[in-house]
């Protein structure tokens, strides 16, 4: 994104070097999309097509990436480019590009609600839903392109452009109404609607048409298989005597009576638990800026232009936080107490990763998206910095040795994480228990000198509004910090763990999961000194 949405918004300080290789990224990655329309299209072509609403929806998502991809070509010319960037044409483009994949989306919603819910729904309500939404998308956006010469983010038009702007809003409106439509097809569906055949789709194929609807927690009586040109279900079990297959015509029946312990438990209500605690916590944080306001204005230097919006703080709010945040500990504390042991398929693709176990494999893709968060981070602070001058730039923290000190602390909690894991692996539980409470208080510790550290801020003066250097220097540090309170966390419920069920002594690799993550908090933080504190 550096290289290619960037100079949409933001050309008069790059040079005509960097402004070419932009010009090139934004034209070639334009080329694989290319194939995937052509391949998209084609496969319409040679399709038996019928105009369901799952259809219809996939044909508008289609569309509208070609009208999207088209006008992002303009975007690739340099020249067009010093005229449409931070314009109404890019607002137009990057929403005809991203509401393509939302339409496709909700095409996928409705091919397989029938099998989510086991009922059918109005295929009139549903066509109905799909030309609003069609022509409310077009009404609002497509103007856009027409009016061009406005800038983004300015509430006073040029005259000959209000007619544009206008038509934009009722498309606004329209599309509102559209998913209003939506949501009273599928809920009328689910309280009346018909119930679902075993496949509503003439000429699907697919494996998961083969099973009732909604599917049982089990799914498949075998496994699904296509080696034969059709689908066919194989059963691996040495006691098959009929070749282990099972045909695919054939519905598969709930479960096995005799293989329960080999299938995976997924039926699990924490996970929306979760979800509920989550919305709650951020629901409740919408309400906290008149608290936030008042705060601000009984500091010594409050920002400047602070504006409030009116509203008086409401005790509702906090109250909110602190009912998701109960939620949250709740639904986590009994979904970590949950076993999940699904056993390893007998036949799988498991190329390039076949040394790697599935969670162990999550746990990897979970660091990797953290190093993107950490990385828009760190790289938002050396791009500030480089702006208004490296030397420039007011070093934050009152002095080095609070970050120094906090550095001797991760490394050495680093320490006792591997000693805990070799505890785990040799089975000694008085080791285990020793290994992660020192870890757990050398994170208190790290806090303890980072609530210093900011108190003394604080005390002076200093809050995350003072200046640029100030807002990145608590939103990165306070990210980290927010890390590794959920590391404490995550070790808390270790330790009360191994203390009460003697867990990780049997398998230690929860043990080396968490390792994983609390290396990788440490190994930010090494970057984070030497930028904040010593540069």
């Amino acid at each position: 994104s550096f290289l290619v949405w960037m100079h949409h918004m933001f050309l008069t300080t790059i040079n005509l070097e960097i402004k070419t290789l932009m010009m090139a990224t934004t034209i070639g990655i334009s080329l694989p999309f290319d194939l995937m329309v052509f391949a998209l299209i084609y496969t319409m072509v040679k399709g038996r097509v019928r105009f369901t609403t799952p259809f219809l929806f996939s044909l508008g998502a289609l569309v509208l990436f070609i009208l999207g991809g088209i006008t992002g070509v303009f975007l690739g010319a340099v020249v067009l480019d010093y005229e449409f960037r931070g314009t109404y044409w890019v607002v137009a483009h990057f929403h005809y590009v991203m509401v393509s994949g939302v339409t496709a989306l909700i095409a996928g919603l409705y091919y397989w609600w029938p099998k989510i819910s086991g009922k059918m729904y109005s295929e009139a309500l549903g066509k109905l839903n799909f030309a609003v939404y069609f022509i409310g998308f077009n009404l609002l956006y497509f103007p856009m392109f027409l009016a061009w010469e406005t800038p983004r983010r300015v509430f006073h038009f040029s005259e000959g452009m209000e007619i544009y702007h206008q038509v934009a809003t009722v498309g606004a409106f329209i599309l509102g109404f559209s998913f209003v439509i939506m949501f009273a097809t599928f809920a009328h569906s689910w309280v009346a609607g018909p119930r679902a055949p075993e496949n509503p789709w003439e000429f699907s194929r697919t494996a998961e048409w083969a099973i009732p609807s909604p599917p049982p927690l089990e799914n498949w009586d075998g496994r699904p298989s296509y080696a034969s040109g059709s689908l066919e279900f194989v059963d691996d079990s040495a006691a098959a005597t009929d070749g282990g297959v099972v045909h695919g015509q054939e519905t598969a029946a709930g479960t096995h009576a005799g293989d329960e312990e080999e299938h995976a438990d997924h039926a699990s209500i924490w996970p929306l638990g979760i979800g509920i605690g989550t919305f709650t916590f951020f629901l409740g944080l919408t309400g906290l800026t008149p608290y936030m306001v008042d705060f601000a204005e009984g500091t010594d230097v409050p920002p400047e232009g602070l504006t409030g919006t009116g509203a008086e703080p409401n005790i509702m709010y906090p109250v909110i936080i602190a009912l998701g945040l109960a939620i949250l500990a709740y639904t986590l504390f009994n979904f970590g107490r949950e076993q999940f042991d699904a056993p390893t398929m007998a036949i799988a693709e498991r190329w390039p990763f076949e040394g790697v176990g599935n969670t162990k494999f999550g746990v990897w893709v979970f660091l990797a998206s953290d190093v993107v968060v950490f990385g828009a981070a760190i790289g938002a602070y050396i791009f500030m910095r480089l702006h208004m001058g490296w030397g420039e730039w007011t070093t934050v923290p009152f002095a080095s040795w609070p970050g120094l000190l906090n550095t001797y602390v991760l490394l050495t909690s680093s320490f006792t994480v591997i000693l805990a894991l070799v505890m785990a692996e040799r089975q000694n539980k008085q080791g285990l228990l020793a290994t992660l409470g020192a870890t757990l208080l050398l994170g208190l510790t790290f806090m303890g000198v980072k609530a210093y550290e900011y108190g003394v801020k604080f005390s002076e003066g200093e809050y995350w509004w003072y200046g640029i250097e100030y807002s990145i220097y608590f939103v990165t540090t306070g990210l980290h910090a927010l890390h590794v309170i959920l590391g404490l966390l995550v070790a808390s419920f270790m330790i009360y763990r191994v203390w009460s069920i003697d867990a990780y002594l049997e398998d230690h690799r929860p043990v080396e999961f968490f390792g994983l993550y609390w290396h990788f908090v440490d190994i930010v933080w090494v970057f984070l000194f030497p930028l904040f504190y010593l540069m």
